[in-house]
Formats: C-alpha cells, structure tokens, sequence
C-alpha cells in the first residue's frame, strides 16, 4: 500500500482555516500519510501552538519551525526535507 507525504509551508495563516485544513486532513479515509508542515516564522504565535497541538494529537502530523523567515520556497523545501512517503 503507497505512503503519501503532503507537505506544506505556512506563514500567518488564519486561525480558522488552519483548523479546517487540520480537521480536513484527519477526516482523510485514506490513512496512510503523513503531513509535513514548516511554519516559517509566523509573526502570530498562535498559529504554532495550533500546530503542535495538532502534532501532539496525531503522530501523522510532523510540524518544524523555522528560526528565520525564508518564503515560501525555502519553506517548502524544509518540509519536502522532512517526507518520508
């Protein structure tokens, strides 16, 4: 059976869509997967406490948080560092 890695950088997203995209990625019936997600230093710390309380959960979700701000580009690439799938 495939393993899939979804990765996705993140940066001051909105509270309530962050949620959503949790809950979304929960609900998945497939479930072999794991979620990479790189917040690449939001200025809104509750965006990270959202992510490790969803990585706490749900081993599936790997969260890293980057020490400097590098775009979307260098975001993604850390998260594409962390797939395993």
């Amino acid at each position: 059976m495939p393993f899939f890695s979804i990765v996705t950088p993140v940066y001051n997203p909105p509270a309530d869509a962050l949620l959503e995209c949790i809950k979304s990625m929960q609900e998945q019936s497939f479930t072999d997967w794991e979620w990479c997600v790189v917040d690449d230093q939001s200025t809104n710390k509750n965006v990270q406490k959202i992510l490790q309380r969803a990585m706490a959960r749900d081993s599936r979700i790997r969260v890293a948080l980057r020490t400097t701000n590098g775009g979307i580009v260098d975001a993604s690439h850390d998260a594409l560092q962390m797939a395993t799938g």
